[in-house]
C-alpha cells in the first residue's frame, strides 16, 4: 500500500501544501490542479472539525474516532461502461481537459468543511464521467471503488460528472471494503447540462469497521432530471449529505435511500432541494429498518426562493424499529419564500413493524424472523420500484433477507 503522511482532522500540520503538491507531481497533473490540492492544503488547517455543534452533525459525534491512527491510500478503482463519444475513466488521466478544470471542485469547494478539504487536497485516481451534447450511454457506467485490501486506511473517493445538453446516462457506485478499520471521505459533483438525464446509484456495502463521510452536491439547468438513489446496509458508520440545487427552469430532482441497520450501526441522511428557478419538481424519499442497536437520522431541508414559482416539493423520512433498543431521528424543515407553489409538505414516521401485518404473515406459516424480512423488503420496495435499475429489486430483497437472518430483533 502506497501511503502519505498520517492524517488528522484535528491536526491540521498532516495535510500540508507539500504533501498536496507531491500528490499532484507524483501523478503527473497539471500545475493549476498542484495549485488547488496546495490551497486545499491550507483551507483544512484554518477549517474546525466537525463537530455535534453544527446542525448537520447534531446527532453524529466523532469524539470516538481516532483519525492519528489512519493513513491516506488509493483504493482499487474500476470502471466499466462508456457513453458515445465521450469519457468514464481516471479524473486523473483526464486532469489536462479544461472541462476538468472548470467544474472539479465548482460545487464542493475546498473552502467549505475540512472534510471536503482533506478530499480537495489527497484525492486519488478519482472518475470523470463525461456526457458530449446529445450523447446517451447505451449500458449503465458502473464503478466499483474496492477497498478491501486496505487497512487503517483513510480513502478520498472523487467523482466528477459532466452531463451536457440532452445528453443521458446512468452511472452505478459500488462501494466495497473489508472488515479492518477504514475512513471514506468522498465527494461527488453532478453538472447537469439543459435537458439532460442521469440516474446516479451509490450501493454502499462496507465491511463493519468503516466510517463513511460523503458529500453529492449537483446544479441542474433548464428541464434537466437528476435521479440520486442511495442503499446502505454495511459499515459502522455512514453519512451522506445529498443536495440538489435545481437552478434551471423545469428541472427535476429525485433523491432516495434506504438503510438497512443492525448491532450499532449508524446512519445519519442530509438532504437539500434547493429551488432557485421557477417551475422545479424535487422529491426525497428515505426509509429506514433498524435492528439490534442500530439508530438513523435524517435531516433535510427543502427551501424555495421568492423566484422559484410554481415549486413542486415533497420530502419523506419514515423508520421502522425492529427492535426495543433501535432509534431513529427525524428533522425535515421547510424554507418556503414565496406563496406561489404547487406543494411543498414533508412526513416523517418512527415506529415498530405492525403487529397485525406480521401476525397474518405468521398464521399463513412463516415465522416472526421470515415475516419482518418479507415486511421490511416490502417496505422498501416503494423506493426501489421507482428506481430503472434492472435487477435491482430482486437484489435488495436477497440483501434484506440476508442481513435479517441473523440480525438481533
Amino acid at each position: 500500500m502506497t501511503s502519505l503522511h498520517p492524517v488528522h482532522p484535528n491536526a491540521p500540520e498532516a495535510i500540508t501544501p507539500e504533501v498536496a503538491a507531491a500528490e499532484a507531481r507524483e501523478h503527473g497533473e497539471p500545475d493549476w490542479l498542484a495549485m488547488r490540492r496546495a490551497d486545499a492544503a491550507r483551507a483544512h488547517a484554518s477549517l474546525p472539525a466537525p463537530t455535534p455543534a453544527l446542525r448537520p452533525w447534531r446527532y453524529t459525534d466523532l469524539t470516538r474516532l481516532d483519525l492519528a491512527t489512519f493513513e491516506a491510500a488509493a483504493a482499487r478503482l474500476h470502471v466499466t461502461g462508456a457513453p458515445a463519444d465521450g469519457y468514464a475513466g481516471s479524473l486523473a488521466a483526464a486532469s489536462d481537459r479544461e472541462i476538468v478544470r472548470t467544474h472539479l471542485g465548482s460545487l464542493l469547494p475546498a473552502t467549505e468543511a475540512k472534510f471536503l478539504a482533506a478530499n480537495a487536497a489527497l484525492w486519488r485516481g478519482g472518475v470523470l464521467v463525461h456526457l458530449p451534447r446529445h450523447s446517451a450511454a447505451s449500458e449503465p457506467i458502473v464503478v466499483t471503488l474496492d477497498a478491501s485490501a486496505l487497512a487503517q486506511a483513510l480513502v478520498y473517493p472523487r467523482v466528477l460528472i459532466v452531463a451536457e445538453e440532452r445528453s443521458e446516462a446512468t452511472v452505478v457506485l459500488r462501494l466495497r471494503s473489508g472488515d479492518a478499520p477504514l475512513v471514506v471521505m468522498g465527494a461527488i459533483e453532478v453538472i447537469g447540462g439543459p435537458a439532460s438525464r442521469v440516474r446516479l446509484l451509490i450501493d454502499e456495502s462496507w465491511g463493519a469497521a468503516t466510517s463513511d463521510f460523503s458529500w453529492v452536491r449537483a446544479r441542474l439547468d433548464r428541464d434537466a432530471d437528476l435521479q440520486v438513489a442511495a442503499l446502505a446496509f454495511g459499515g459502522a458508520l455512514f453519512k451522506q449529505t445529498v443536495e440538489v440545487e435545481l437552478a434551471g427552469e423545469g428541472a427535476t430532482s429525485g433523491i432516495r435511500a434506504v438503510a438497512l441497520g443492525d448491532a450499532d450501526q449508524h446512519f445519519d441522511f442530509v438532504t437539500l432541494q434547493d429551488h432557485v428557478a421557477p417551475s422545479t419538481t424535487s422529491i426525497v424519499e428515505v426509509k429506514a429498518a433498524l435492528a439490534g442497536a442500530a439508530r438513523s437520522v435524517y435531516y433535510g431541508i427543502t427551501r424555495v426562493a421568492a423566484a422559484a414559482t410554481g415549486a413542486d416539493a415533497d420530502q419523506a423520512n419514515y423508520n421502522l424499529l425492529l427492535s426495543g433498543a433501535a432509534k431513529a431521528d427525524s428533522d425535515p424543515v421547510l424554507e418556503i419564500l414565496t406563496a406561489d407553489i404547487v406543494r411543498c409538505g414533508h412526513h416523517a414516521t418512527v415506529g415498530p413493524v405492525d403487529e397485525d401485518a406480521l401476525f397474518y404473515l405468521e398464521s399463513r406459516g412463516l415465522d416472526r424472523r421470515s415475516a419482518l424480512q418479507l415486511l421490511v423488503a416490502g417496505f422498501f420496495h416503494s423506493i426501489v420500484g421507482e428506481l430503472p435499475f434492472a435487477g435491482l429489486a430482486d437484489e435488495l430483497d436477497a440483501r434484506v433477507t440476508a442481513k435479517l437472518a441473523t440480525a438481533a430483533l
